[in-house]
Protein backbone atom coordinates (compact mmCIF):
# COMPACT_ATOMS: atom_id res chain seq x y z
CA UNK A 1 0.00 0.00 0.00
CA UNK A 2 2.94 2.26 0.65
CA UNK A 3 4.10 1.04 -2.69
CA UNK A 4 0.99 2.59 -4.07
CA UNK A 5 0.51 5.54 -2.74
CA UNK A 6 4.12 7.03 -3.25
CA UNK A 7 3.46 6.06 -6.33
CA UNK A 8 0.21 7.90 -6.93
CA UNK A 9 1.93 10.97 -5.11
CA UNK A 10 4.47 10.73 -7.44
CA UNK A 11 2.59 11.22 -10.81
CA UNK A 12 0.27 13.65 -9.37
CA UNK A 13 2.94 15.81 -8.43
CA UNK A 14 4.82 15.59 -12.09
CA UNK A 15 1.17 16.62 -13.20
CA UNK A 16 1.00 19.41 -10.44
CA UNK A 17 4.14 20.27 -11.59
CA UNK A 18 3.00 20.94 -15.06
CA UNK A 19 0.40 23.12 -13.80
CA UNK A 20 3.24 25.10 -11.61
CA UNK A 21 5.36 25.93 -14.75
CA UNK A 22 2.32 26.97 -17.21
CA UNK A 23 0.93 29.32 -14.24
CA UNK A 24 3.86 31.31 -14.10
CA UNK A 25 3.35 32.26 -10.26
CA UNK A 26 5.73 33.89 -8.49
CA UNK A 27 8.55 32.57 -6.72
CA UNK A 28 7.89 29.55 -4.65
CA UNK A 29 9.24 29.96 -0.53
CA UNK A 30 10.03 26.15 0.39
CA UNK A 31 11.20 25.03 3.03
CA UNK A 32 12.30 21.24 3.47
CA UNK A 33 12.88 19.45 6.45
CA UNK A 34 15.48 16.09 6.71
CA UNK A 35 16.26 14.07 9.78
CA UNK A 36 19.08 11.77 9.97
CA UNK A 37 21.87 11.85 7.34
CA UNK A 38 23.55 8.47 7.76
CA UNK A 39 27.27 7.86 6.50
CA UNK A 40 26.26 5.81 3.18
CA UNK A 41 23.71 8.41 2.13
CA UNK A 42 26.03 11.19 2.26
CA UNK A 43 26.96 11.42 -1.45
CA UNK A 44 23.10 11.55 -2.13
CA UNK A 45 22.70 14.42 0.17
CA UNK A 46 25.93 15.91 -1.69
CA UNK A 47 24.36 15.87 -4.76
CA UNK A 48 20.72 17.34 -3.15
CA UNK A 49 23.15 20.30 -2.07
CA UNK A 50 24.59 21.11 -5.17
CA UNK A 51 21.63 21.35 -7.00
CA UNK A 52 20.12 23.85 -4.41
CA UNK A 53 23.48 25.72 -4.69
CA UNK A 54 23.14 25.74 -8.62
CA UNK A 55 19.48 26.50 -9.28
CA UNK A 56 17.83 27.78 -6.05
CA UNK A 57 18.02 30.55 -3.86
CA UNK A 58 18.76 29.04 -0.52
CA UNK A 59 17.94 31.31 2.82
CA UNK A 60 18.44 31.20 6.60
CA UNK A 61 14.93 30.23 7.27
CA UNK A 62 14.74 32.67 9.35
CA UNK A 63 14.21 34.97 6.50
CA UNK A 64 12.41 32.64 4.16
CA UNK A 65 8.84 34.86 4.43
CA UNK A 66 10.76 37.80 3.59
CA UNK A 67 14.27 37.79 1.67
CA UNK A 68 14.36 38.83 -2.13
CA UNK A 69 14.13 36.40 -4.73
CA UNK A 70 16.74 38.05 -6.68
CA UNK A 71 15.43 36.49 -9.85
CA UNK A 72 15.30 32.80 -8.43
CA UNK A 73 12.04 30.69 -9.19
CA UNK A 74 12.63 28.63 -6.12
CA UNK A 75 13.65 30.61 -2.87
CA UNK A 76 14.43 27.34 -0.10
CA UNK A 77 15.06 27.21 3.35
CA UNK A 78 16.91 23.61 4.71
CA UNK A 79 16.01 22.46 7.90
CA UNK A 80 16.84 19.44 10.25
CA UNK A 81 14.69 17.85 12.85
CA UNK A 82 16.28 16.25 16.32
CA UNK A 83 19.77 18.21 15.67
CA UNK A 84 21.23 14.56 15.66
CA UNK A 85 25.05 14.13 15.62
CA UNK A 86 24.75 12.93 12.18
CA UNK A 87 24.00 15.91 10.96
CA UNK A 88 27.33 17.29 12.87
CA UNK A 89 29.23 14.96 10.99
CA UNK A 90 27.79 14.16 8.03
CA UNK A 91 25.59 17.02 6.92
CA UNK A 92 27.87 20.04 7.92
CA UNK A 93 30.53 19.02 5.81
CA UNK A 94 28.80 19.48 2.91
CA UNK A 95 26.63 22.56 3.77
CA UNK A 96 29.88 24.54 3.89
CA UNK A 97 31.30 23.08 0.47
CA UNK A 98 28.60 24.56 -0.87
CA UNK A 99 27.94 27.77 1.47
CA UNK A 100 24.67 26.82 2.28
CA UNK A 101 22.91 27.84 5.65
CA UNK A 102 20.68 25.52 7.74
CA UNK A 103 18.64 25.08 10.61
CA UNK A 104 18.08 21.91 13.40
CA UNK A 105 15.81 21.72 15.76
CA UNK A 106 16.68 20.68 19.09
CA UNK A 107 14.71 18.32 21.89
CA UNK A 108 16.47 20.19 25.04
CA UNK A 109 15.28 17.28 27.59
CA UNK A 110 17.89 14.93 25.13
CA UNK A 111 21.00 16.91 24.76
CA UNK A 112 24.04 14.54 24.76
CA UNK A 113 21.67 11.52 24.57
CA UNK A 114 19.95 9.11 22.39
CA UNK A 115 16.29 10.04 21.42
CA UNK A 116 14.19 8.46 24.38
CA UNK A 117 11.04 8.82 22.06
CA UNK A 118 12.20 5.96 20.41
CA UNK A 119 10.50 3.76 23.37
CA UNK A 120 7.23 4.85 21.84
CA UNK A 121 7.79 2.27 18.74
CA UNK A 122 7.98 4.38 16.17
CA UNK A 123 11.42 6.58 15.83
CA UNK A 124 13.26 4.81 13.21
CA UNK A 125 16.69 6.82 14.60
CA UNK A 126 16.97 4.79 17.98
CA UNK A 127 20.70 4.71 17.38
CA UNK A 128 20.74 8.50 16.90
CA UNK A 129 22.44 10.85 19.24
CA UNK A 130 21.31 14.59 20.47
CA UNK A 131 23.90 17.05 20.14
CA UNK A 132 25.28 18.47 23.08
CA UNK A 133 25.95 21.82 24.55
CA UNK A 134 29.10 22.65 23.13
CA UNK A 135 28.21 20.90 19.64
CA UNK A 136 25.07 23.91 19.69
CA UNK A 137 27.45 26.35 20.61
CA UNK A 138 29.43 25.29 17.66
CA UNK A 139 27.11 25.21 15.08
CA UNK A 140 25.59 28.39 16.27
CA UNK A 141 28.82 30.09 15.76
CA UNK A 142 29.26 29.05 12.61
CA UNK A 143 25.87 30.46 11.23
CA UNK A 144 23.64 27.74 11.27
CA UNK A 145 20.34 28.40 12.88
CA UNK A 146 19.14 27.17 16.01
CA UNK A 147 14.97 26.31 16.69
CA UNK A 148 13.28 25.19 19.27
CA UNK A 149 11.84 21.31 19.05
CA UNK A 150 10.29 21.44 22.83
CA UNK A 151 11.88 19.90 26.04
CA UNK A 152 10.40 15.97 25.41
CA UNK A 153 9.65 15.97 22.09
CA UNK A 154 5.55 15.05 22.89
CA UNK A 155 2.56 15.82 20.79
CA UNK A 156 1.79 18.98 21.39
CA UNK A 157 -1.92 18.62 21.41
CA UNK A 158 -1.73 15.31 23.69
CA UNK A 159 -0.73 17.26 26.62
CA UNK A 160 -1.91 19.60 29.27
CA UNK A 161 -2.08 22.96 29.18
CA UNK A 162 0.83 23.22 32.20
CA UNK A 163 2.73 20.84 30.42
CA UNK A 164 2.14 22.66 26.79
CA UNK A 165 3.58 25.63 27.95
CA UNK A 166 6.54 24.08 29.75
CA UNK A 167 7.58 22.37 26.91
CA UNK A 168 7.68 25.42 24.93
CA UNK A 169 8.98 27.44 27.55
CA UNK A 170 11.75 25.59 28.83
CA UNK A 171 12.97 24.38 25.72
CA UNK A 172 13.33 28.38 24.14
CA UNK A 173 14.91 29.36 27.39
CA UNK A 174 17.83 26.28 27.79
CA UNK A 175 18.90 27.59 24.19
CA UNK A 176 18.67 30.64 24.60
CA UNK A 177 21.09 30.33 27.49
CA UNK A 178 23.36 28.44 25.35
CA UNK A 179 23.36 30.15 21.99
CA UNK A 180 23.03 33.81 23.92
CA UNK A 181 20.47 34.93 21.85
CA UNK A 182 16.59 34.54 21.41
CA UNK A 183 15.26 31.94 19.55
CA UNK A 184 12.02 32.60 17.41
CA UNK A 185 10.99 29.55 16.03
CA UNK A 186 9.85 26.04 17.28
CA UNK A 187 9.35 22.81 15.23
CA UNK A 188 6.62 20.98 16.65
CA UNK A 189 7.24 17.55 16.98
CA UNK A 190 5.49 14.69 15.27
CA UNK A 191 4.00 18.31 13.04
CA UNK A 192 1.11 17.98 15.83
CA UNK A 193 0.01 21.65 16.60
CA UNK A 194 -3.29 23.06 17.15
CA UNK A 195 -4.60 26.91 17.06
CA UNK A 196 -3.98 26.79 21.13
CA UNK A 197 -0.47 25.57 20.76
CA UNK A 198 0.33 28.16 18.58
CA UNK A 199 -1.44 30.84 20.79
CA UNK A 200 1.05 29.47 23.45
CA UNK A 201 3.85 29.69 21.16
CA UNK A 202 3.16 33.04 20.19
CA UNK A 203 2.20 33.91 24.00
CA UNK A 204 5.73 32.73 24.81
CA UNK A 205 7.57 35.38 22.54
CA UNK A 206 7.60 32.83 19.46
CA UNK A 207 6.94 34.53 15.94
CA UNK A 208 7.41 31.56 14.01
CA UNK A 209 6.01 28.32 14.20
CA UNK A 210 6.89 25.20 11.41
CA UNK A 211 4.91 22.44 10.92
CA UNK A 212 5.33 19.36 8.24
CA UNK A 213 1.90 19.97 5.97
CA UNK A 214 3.28 19.87 2.67
CA UNK A 215 2.48 23.59 1.49
CA UNK A 216 4.87 26.73 0.07
CA UNK A 217 5.31 29.59 2.93
CA UNK A 218 3.29 31.76 0.64
CA UNK A 219 -0.12 28.88 0.80
CA UNK A 220 1.11 28.42 4.63
CA UNK A 221 -2.14 29.94 6.75
CA UNK A 222 -0.17 31.99 9.21
CA UNK A 223 3.39 32.56 10.63
CA UNK A 224 2.67 29.85 13.17
CA UNK A 225 1.48 27.09 10.83
CA UNK A 226 4.64 27.24 7.69
CA UNK A 227 4.36 24.33 5.43
CA UNK A 228 7.59 22.19 5.26
CA UNK A 229 8.25 19.55 2.35
CA UNK A 230 9.62 16.15 4.07
CA UNK A 231 12.71 15.00 1.77
CA UNK A 232 15.23 12.35 1.96
CA UNK A 233 18.75 11.55 0.74
CA UNK A 234 17.29 8.29 -0.77
CA UNK A 235 14.92 10.50 -2.71
CA UNK A 236 15.85 10.40 -6.45
CA UNK A 237 16.90 13.76 -8.02
CA UNK A 238 13.46 13.58 -9.74
CA UNK A 239 11.53 13.43 -6.80
CA UNK A 240 13.90 16.05 -5.09
CA UNK A 241 13.64 18.57 -7.35
CA UNK A 242 9.93 18.22 -7.09
CA UNK A 243 9.57 18.46 -3.55
CA UNK A 244 11.66 21.61 -3.74
CA UNK A 245 9.98 23.72 -6.64
CA UNK A 246 6.36 22.70 -4.52
CA UNK A 247 4.67 20.54 -6.50
CA UNK A 248 4.49 18.04 -3.74
CA UNK A 249 1.66 20.75 -2.55
CA UNK A 250 -0.39 18.70 -4.15
CA UNK A 251 -0.43 15.55 -1.73
CA UNK A 252 -2.73 18.15 0.47
CA UNK A 253 -5.20 18.25 -2.22
CA UNK A 254 -4.92 14.30 -2.51
CA UNK A 255 -5.81 14.17 1.41
CA UNK A 256 -8.54 15.71 1.13
CA UNK A 257 -10.07 13.79 -1.56
CA UNK A 258 -9.12 10.78 0.18
CA UNK A 259 -11.12 12.13 3.25
CA UNK A 260 -13.99 13.26 1.30
CA UNK A 261 -14.29 9.72 -0.36
CA UNK A 262 -14.21 7.54 2.48
CA UNK A 263 -15.81 9.46 5.28
CA UNK A 264 -17.50 8.06 7.71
Amino acid sequence: MKRLKDIIEFISALLYWAFLYLSHRKPQRIVIYYHTLKQQDVGRFDTQMAYLAKECCTVKVSEIMTVPSNGSKVIVGVTFDDAFVSFRDNALPILHKYRLPAAVSVPTGNLGNPPNWAFDGYCHDADEIVMNEEQLVELDKAGYEILSHTVSHPRLTRIDDVKLEVELEDSKQTLERIAGHDIIAVCYPHGDYNDKVCDVAESLGYQVGFCVEPYSVDYSPNSFQIGRFKVSPTDNMLKFRLKVIGAYEVVKYLRRLKRMLFRP
